[in-house]
Protein backbone atom coordinates (compact mmCIF):
# COMPACT_ATOMS: atom_id res chain seq x y z
CA UNK A 1 0.00 0.00 0.00
CA UNK A 2 1.35 3.41 -0.84
CA UNK A 3 1.87 5.69 1.98
CA UNK A 4 -0.20 8.18 0.55
CA UNK A 5 -3.24 5.96 1.18
CA UNK A 6 -2.14 4.47 4.17
CA UNK A 7 -2.46 8.54 5.37
CA UNK A 8 -5.75 8.20 3.78
CA UNK A 9 -6.80 5.47 5.89
CA UNK A 10 -5.67 6.80 8.87
CA UNK A 11 -7.45 10.32 8.05
CA UNK A 12 -10.84 8.47 7.76
CA UNK A 13 -10.39 6.55 10.88
CA UNK A 14 -10.13 9.38 13.18
CA UNK A 15 -12.21 11.46 11.42
CA UNK A 16 -15.04 8.79 12.25
CA UNK A 17 -13.87 8.55 16.17
CA UNK A 18 -15.83 10.32 18.69
CA UNK A 19 -14.08 11.85 21.95
CA UNK A 20 -17.22 11.61 24.60
CA UNK A 21 -15.06 14.22 26.72
CA UNK A 22 -14.65 16.79 23.49
CA UNK A 23 -18.79 17.11 24.09
CA UNK A 24 -20.04 20.43 26.78
CA UNK A 25 -22.57 19.24 28.67
CA UNK A 26 -25.18 20.52 26.49
CA UNK A 27 -23.25 18.98 23.45
CA UNK A 28 -23.54 15.49 25.25
CA UNK A 29 -27.54 15.95 25.48
CA UNK A 30 -28.39 17.06 21.85
CA UNK A 31 -26.04 14.20 20.92
CA UNK A 32 -27.83 11.35 23.08
CA UNK A 33 -31.68 12.82 23.46
CA UNK A 34 -32.29 14.98 20.45
CA UNK A 35 -32.51 12.22 17.78
CA UNK A 36 -35.86 10.98 15.85
CA UNK A 37 -37.51 8.20 17.56
CA UNK A 38 -36.17 4.94 15.50
CA UNK A 39 -37.60 2.32 17.25
CA UNK A 40 -35.47 -0.40 19.47
CA UNK A 41 -34.33 -2.46 16.84
CA UNK A 42 -32.62 0.40 15.24
CA UNK A 43 -31.21 2.29 17.67
CA UNK A 44 -27.70 1.04 17.14
CA UNK A 45 -27.29 2.42 14.08
CA UNK A 46 -28.90 6.04 14.78
CA UNK A 47 -25.50 6.71 16.48
CA UNK A 48 -23.12 4.33 15.80
CA UNK A 49 -23.22 4.50 11.72
CA UNK A 50 -19.96 3.81 9.38
CA UNK A 51 -16.50 3.67 11.55
CA UNK A 52 -17.79 5.37 14.53
CA UNK A 53 -15.50 4.62 17.15
CA UNK A 54 -16.37 6.08 21.13
CA UNK A 55 -13.42 6.36 23.25
CA UNK A 56 -12.99 9.23 26.58
CA UNK A 57 -9.72 11.31 26.31
CA UNK A 58 -10.66 12.90 29.79
CA UNK A 59 -12.89 10.05 31.64
CA UNK A 60 -13.85 12.77 34.33
CA UNK A 61 -15.21 14.78 31.80
CA UNK A 62 -17.51 12.02 30.87
CA UNK A 63 -18.47 11.11 34.24
CA UNK A 64 -19.54 14.85 35.38
CA UNK A 65 -22.13 14.63 32.22
CA UNK A 66 -23.61 11.58 33.48
CA UNK A 67 -23.85 13.45 36.62
CA UNK A 68 -25.77 16.54 35.92
CA UNK A 69 -27.61 14.39 33.41
CA UNK A 70 -28.72 12.24 36.41
CA UNK A 71 -29.31 15.18 38.88
CA UNK A 72 -31.44 16.92 35.87
CA UNK A 73 -33.06 14.48 34.40
CA UNK A 74 -36.57 15.75 35.69
CA UNK A 75 -35.80 19.47 33.71
CA UNK A 76 -34.85 16.97 30.80
CA UNK A 77 -38.43 15.58 30.67
CA UNK A 78 -39.80 19.33 30.30
CA UNK A 79 -37.27 19.61 26.86
CA UNK A 80 -37.26 15.53 25.20
CA UNK A 81 -40.31 13.13 25.10
CA UNK A 82 -40.45 9.94 26.88
CA UNK A 83 -39.40 8.15 23.60
CA UNK A 84 -36.63 10.18 22.95
CA UNK A 85 -35.20 9.76 26.76
CA UNK A 86 -35.33 6.14 26.41
CA UNK A 87 -33.79 5.79 23.22
CA UNK A 88 -30.94 8.56 24.60
CA UNK A 89 -30.46 6.49 27.63
CA UNK A 90 -29.90 2.93 25.82
CA UNK A 91 -27.19 4.71 24.00
CA UNK A 92 -25.98 6.28 26.91
CA UNK A 93 -25.29 3.19 28.23
CA UNK A 94 -25.26 0.70 25.90
CA UNK A 95 -25.36 0.26 21.81
CA UNK A 96 -21.16 0.06 22.25
CA UNK A 97 -20.79 2.95 24.05
CA UNK A 98 -21.28 2.69 27.68
CA UNK A 99 -20.57 5.71 29.45
CA UNK A 100 -21.21 3.20 32.42
CA UNK A 101 -17.50 2.20 31.90
CA UNK A 102 -15.99 5.33 33.23
CA UNK A 103 -17.49 5.28 36.61
CA UNK A 104 -15.18 2.38 37.18
CA UNK A 105 -12.41 3.90 36.31
CA UNK A 106 -9.71 4.52 38.41
CA UNK A 107 -8.05 7.16 37.02
CA UNK A 108 -11.44 9.51 37.80
CA UNK A 109 -11.54 10.48 41.26
CA UNK A 110 -13.57 8.10 43.41
CA UNK A 111 -15.50 10.79 45.27
CA UNK A 112 -16.80 12.23 41.76
CA UNK A 113 -17.27 8.52 40.71
CA UNK A 114 -19.22 7.81 43.52
CA UNK A 115 -21.00 10.80 43.78
CA UNK A 116 -22.46 10.35 40.36
CA UNK A 117 -23.37 6.65 41.16
CA UNK A 118 -25.48 8.54 44.22
CA UNK A 119 -27.03 10.93 41.66
CA UNK A 120 -28.54 7.76 40.04
CA UNK A 121 -31.31 7.93 42.46
CA UNK A 122 -32.78 11.20 41.61
CA UNK A 123 -34.05 10.22 38.12
CA UNK A 124 -36.22 7.38 40.11
CA UNK A 125 -37.24 10.09 42.71
CA UNK A 126 -38.09 12.79 40.33
CA UNK A 127 -38.87 10.90 37.32
CA UNK A 128 -39.67 7.15 37.78
CA UNK A 129 -41.53 7.24 40.26
CA UNK A 130 -44.46 9.26 38.52
CA UNK A 131 -45.16 6.75 36.22
CA UNK A 132 -48.29 5.17 35.45
CA UNK A 133 -47.32 2.53 32.92
CA UNK A 134 -45.48 -0.43 33.93
CA UNK A 135 -41.80 0.75 34.14
CA UNK A 136 -40.72 -2.59 33.67
CA UNK A 137 -40.93 -1.85 29.94
CA UNK A 138 -38.87 1.54 30.48
CA UNK A 139 -35.17 1.18 30.73
CA UNK A 140 -35.60 2.46 34.40
CA UNK A 141 -35.93 -1.57 34.70
CA UNK A 142 -32.69 -2.11 32.91
CA UNK A 143 -30.69 0.64 33.84
CA UNK A 144 -28.79 -1.32 37.03
CA UNK A 145 -28.62 -4.08 35.04
CA UNK A 146 -26.57 -2.19 32.45
CA UNK A 147 -24.31 -0.87 35.48
CA UNK A 148 -23.54 -3.85 36.81
CA UNK A 149 -22.85 -5.92 33.87
CA UNK A 150 -20.01 -3.56 33.35
CA UNK A 151 -19.23 -3.58 36.58
CA UNK A 152 -19.03 -7.04 36.61
CA UNK A 153 -17.25 -7.82 33.34
CA UNK A 154 -14.49 -10.31 33.35
CA UNK A 155 -14.90 -10.35 37.38
CA UNK A 156 -16.56 -13.91 39.09
CA UNK A 157 -19.22 -11.48 41.34
CA UNK A 158 -17.07 -11.91 44.47
CA UNK A 159 -17.34 -9.12 46.62
CA UNK A 160 -14.78 -10.31 48.82
CA UNK A 161 -12.19 -10.40 46.34
CA UNK A 162 -12.86 -6.93 45.01
CA UNK A 163 -10.31 -4.41 45.34
CA UNK A 164 -11.00 -1.86 48.07
CA UNK A 165 -11.73 1.12 45.09
CA UNK A 166 -14.84 -1.70 43.63
CA UNK A 167 -15.90 -2.34 46.70
CA UNK A 168 -16.79 1.33 47.45
CA UNK A 169 -17.88 1.40 44.50
CA UNK A 170 -20.37 -1.68 44.80
CA UNK A 171 -21.29 0.03 48.41
CA UNK A 172 -22.72 2.91 46.94
CA UNK A 173 -24.91 1.24 44.22
CA UNK A 174 -25.60 -0.48 47.10
CA UNK A 175 -26.83 2.18 49.43
CA UNK A 176 -28.06 4.04 46.42
CA UNK A 177 -30.61 1.12 45.45
CA UNK A 178 -31.25 0.57 49.14
CA UNK A 179 -33.10 4.46 48.49
CA UNK A 180 -34.77 3.24 45.12
CA UNK A 181 -36.14 -0.03 47.76
CA UNK A 182 -37.71 2.73 49.88
CA UNK A 183 -39.80 5.11 47.22
CA UNK A 184 -43.36 4.44 47.69
CA UNK A 185 -43.86 3.16 44.14
CA UNK A 186 -43.61 -0.44 42.89
CA UNK A 187 -42.07 -0.17 39.85
CA UNK A 188 -39.13 1.48 41.59
CA UNK A 189 -39.06 -1.26 43.64
CA UNK A 190 -38.54 -3.27 41.03
CA UNK A 191 -36.12 -1.58 39.36
CA UNK A 192 -33.81 -1.61 42.74
CA UNK A 193 -34.94 -5.03 43.36
CA UNK A 194 -33.63 -6.09 39.98
CA UNK A 195 -30.29 -4.27 40.45
CA UNK A 196 -30.19 -5.84 43.98
CA UNK A 197 -30.07 -8.58 42.37
CA UNK A 198 -26.87 -8.24 39.72
CA UNK A 199 -25.44 -6.62 43.03
CA UNK A 200 -24.06 -9.65 44.49
CA UNK A 201 -23.27 -7.28 47.73
CA UNK A 202 -23.26 -9.51 50.82
CA UNK A 203 -25.79 -7.04 52.17
CA UNK A 204 -28.26 -7.37 49.61
CA UNK A 205 -29.87 -11.20 50.73
CA UNK A 206 -31.21 -9.34 54.14
CA UNK A 207 -32.24 -6.55 52.15
CA UNK A 208 -34.58 -8.31 49.59
CA UNK A 209 -35.63 -11.00 52.24
CA UNK A 210 -36.87 -7.60 54.58
CA UNK A 211 -38.73 -6.76 51.81
CA UNK A 212 -40.55 -9.89 51.05
CA UNK A 213 -41.35 -10.36 54.70
CA UNK A 214 -42.80 -6.88 54.34
CA UNK A 215 -44.89 -7.19 51.49
CA UNK A 216 -45.31 -11.01 50.94
CA UNK A 217 -49.41 -10.46 50.83
CA UNK A 218 -49.55 -8.13 47.93
CA UNK A 219 -47.44 -10.13 45.75
CA UNK A 220 -48.48 -13.16 43.38
CA UNK A 221 -46.56 -16.37 43.87
CA UNK A 222 -44.95 -15.08 40.25
CA UNK A 223 -43.84 -12.01 42.37
CA UNK A 224 -42.17 -13.76 45.35
CA UNK A 225 -40.41 -15.97 43.36
CA UNK A 226 -38.84 -13.20 41.04
CA UNK A 227 -38.45 -11.57 44.44
CA UNK A 228 -36.75 -14.25 45.93
CA UNK A 229 -34.49 -14.90 42.51
CA UNK A 230 -33.62 -11.44 43.29
CA UNK A 231 -32.28 -12.14 46.67
CA UNK A 232 -30.36 -15.35 45.68
CA UNK A 233 -28.77 -13.33 42.97
CA UNK A 234 -29.63 -15.73 40.67
CA UNK A 235 -32.29 -13.43 38.53
CA UNK A 236 -29.45 -13.06 35.73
Amino acid sequence: MLEGETAAMDEQWWEFEIDLSGFTYPQFLLFFFDRPVVGHENEYYLLRTEMHRFVASDPTTVVGHVQAMCRNFAELTKVYSHEQLEQGLWAVFGVGISCEQYLFDPTVDSGVRMDCIECMYLPFRDVASRCTADVRQSFYFIWWHMILFTFWEAADYDYSGLADDRKRMADTIYQTLSRILALEHRGCQWCALHGLGHLHHPLVRDTVQDYLNAHRNKLTDEDVQWVEECRDGSNL
